[in-house]
């Protein structure tokens, strides 16, 4: 079963990385540390990224541009609604550890990187805990996995 996904429709291409602040144990703290939405964000002229990420013999098609970045992790209601760009809760993200602000996907120079957002459960690309705000830079049919949720990348 494939779910397309085309994030492009969202709020996601007017969000740029922005410089990480110091991790808080608040839970309101949450969105105003890792989602900052930058208003003044650069246009690219590079052609927009399709990733499908494989989760649990599903499959979840985005589209990334240049400079601007999608958010992992599961949604929230009791956090003001917070959603993430892909929401791992339909494949079993709260059982598995994953964050509701997870890790990060964007792309750079035509390479794709996953970023830890000081998930409580960690990310893992190679068996490797990633540190928080560090990107990774991730090549095709790569997996990683957040908290213990395995992701595997195909680029379209």
């Amino acid at each position: 079963m494939k779910d397309d996904k085309t994030l492009g429709t969202r709020p996601l291409h007017d969000r740029t990385p922005e410089q990480p602040k110091a991790p808080s144990s608040s839970r309101n703290r949450i969105l105003e540390r890792l989602l900052a939405v930058k208003g003044d964000a650069q246009a690219s002229d590079a052609p927009p990224t399709q990733v499908v990420l494989h989760i649990r013999e599903m499959a979840e098609q985005i589209t990334l541009t240049e400079g601007r970045f999608a958010v992992i992790g599961r949604t929230d209601y009791g956090l003001g609604g917070f959603q993430p760009d892909l929401d791992l809760t339909k494949y079993g993200g709260q059982e598995r550890g994953v964050s509701r602000v997870h890790a990060r996907l964007h792309v750079s120079n035509g390479t794709l990187y996953v970023t830890d957002l000081y998930s409580a459960n960690g990310t893992f690309v190679a068996g490797e805990k990633l540190e928080p705000e560090k990107p990774r830079a991730l090549e095709d049919g790569a997996e990683f996995v957040v908290g213990s949720l395995s992701i595997r990348i195909e680029m379209v």
